[in-house]
């Protein structure tokens, strides 16, 4: 896992006093060490500072690491609202069992796509919480969820509704009052992704590959309303490890586990 104090934050070839600015905002948020660019190329900025992270600042933040360039964007989130508009069923809200005017605490924030989902489905009166234990991932996921747009303006106003928080999901569990929570979400699933991705790699360096705890989800189970859901590969051994029952068996690679509150697990 890559420490936020290993990354260099510069601008654009463009040294814009906005973009300036900015990445000195970026520096204070995530910890890193702002460099000026100097119409520099980034494999001279990279050899020259040793960065193993470079955050570029321009018209769209960017962030290079191990030969990979990341950035935000709400991938399939935009697909499947769509779908979800059109009449069609989408697997996460169907397992969550999340509807309008929920609290949803997504646990694993990651890239925010299912998060931006969950907003979507709990509407303007519902609340959506999103915990991201890597600095650098919270803090290009939360402005992004803000400053991104794209055409379907229903994604738009899901994207703006997800609020994040840089924070490790037990500490902060530990933290909420009984019964605060209507639907508890956990999906660590891209730490242990079979195949690569371009989208994906950057964040398994950053992010935290440590499996989920017992006691997490013991706390999960305290400040839950009704549902504890948990995302991963079919054959997990995760499922009978923390207590979740699968409804029934995927048909794709992912499975869903479900805890029920206040009632028989099933």
């Amino acid at each position: 896992m890559i420490e936020p104090h290993n990354l260099y934050v510069t601008t654009g070839l463009k040294e814009k006093p906005a973009y300036v600015a900015l990445a000195h905002e970026y520096c204070a948020e995530i910890g890193g060490t702002y460099i000026q660019r100097r119409k520099l190329g980034l494999e001279k900025l990279q050899d020259r500072y040793g960065a193993n992270g470079l955050l570029v600042v321009s018209d769209q933040v960017k962030l290079y690491l191990e030969g990979r360039e990341f950035f935000f964007h709400p991938s399939m989130a935009n697909t499947r609202i769509k779908r979800l508009r059109s009449g069609e069923n989408d697997l996460v809200i169907e397992h969550a069992g999340v509807g309008p005017g929920d609290t949803v605490l997504d646990c694993t924030l990651g890239l925010g796509s299912d998060s931006i989902v969950f907003a979507h489905a709990v509407g303007d009166a519902g609340r959506v919480i999103g915990l991201e234990a890597s600095p650098v991932i919270a803090a290009l996921v939360r402005r992004g969820l803000q400053e991104f747009t794209v055409d379907v303006p229903e994604v738009n106003r899901a994207m703006r509704r997800v609020e994040v928080f840089y924070a490790d999901h037990l500490d902060y569990l530990r933290a909420q009052p009984d019964r605060s929570v209507d639907v508890i979400y956990f999906d660590p699933m891209f730490r242990r992704t079979v195949q690569e991705s371009n989208a994906i790699e950057p964040l398994r360096v950053l992010g935290d590959d440590s499996p989920l705890s017992v006691e997490a989800i013991r706390e999960a189970r305290r400040v839950a309303r009704r549902r504890i859901v948990l995302k991963e590969r079919w054959y997990s051994k995760e499922f009978d490890r923390l207590g979740f029952v699968k409804p029934r068996r995927s048909s794709g690679s992912t499975n869903y586990g479900i805890i029920e509150i206040g009632g028989t697990d099933a």
